[in-house]
């Protein structure tokens, strides 16, 4: 089996074919990290050719000498296409929203505000999609309003488990909206 950087010197000498090696070792990852973004099973396999596409034009940029794996610049321009595609989506929904209504008659934001508080809201739902159980069911039972108890009563543990796994699982998030929105540090 060739090395990665081997292969992707072989396409920069000219060696079109080689990229078939890479796609065969990445479809079926990059397909999965797709869908974890865009839950659209319909989507995935067009942002997924794009991808593989768009990653083959551009090539000629990875530089293989600055040790970043190739699955890392894949996976990020994946990530960066899935944002693309949904703030694509957000932006063509239909203002029926009684709050889409009350920003645009009242002006209490404005445009750009409302954008990057939508950005943020995709963000977040992205990233809590991939928060693994158990953490993901006490989040979401949170932010649905349940109290602490509730939550420790239905899934049988501790309090203090409940607030672990709670505190756990908002770090989680904010590292991942952190890096779906390009930022380093805390997201508040």
């Amino acid at each position: 089996m060739l090395d990665e950087l081997e292969i992707i010197r072989k396409i920069k000498a000219g060696d079109t074919n080689s990229y078939a090696l890479l796609v065969e070792r990445y479809h079926r990852p990059l397909l999965a990290y797709i869908f974890k973004i865009i839950s659209d099973k319909d989507l995935v396999e067009d942002i997924g050719q794009e991808v593989f596409f768009n990653v083959y034009r551009s090539l000629n940029n990875f530089d293989e000498n600055k040790g970043v794996p190739f699955s890392a610049w894949i996976f990020a321009a994946a990530r960066n296409r899935c944002m693309t595609v949904l703030r694509q989506r957000q932006n063509r929904a239909p203002i029926d929203d009684l709050n889409e209504i009350e920003f645009l008659v009242d002006g209490r934001k404005n445009p750009e505000e409302h954008l990057l508080e939508r950005e943020e809201m995709i963000a977040v739902r992205a990233s809590l999609q991939q928060i693994p159980e158990p953490y993901k069911k006490t989040i979401l039972m949170s932010l649905e309003g349940s109290s602490l108890e509730k939550i420790a009563a239905s899934q049988s543990i501790t309090l203090g488990t409940v607030k672990s796994r709670l505190f756990r699982a908002k770090e989680r998030v904010k590292i991942l909206v952190g890096a779906y929105l390009g930022c380093k540090g805390n997201i508040t």
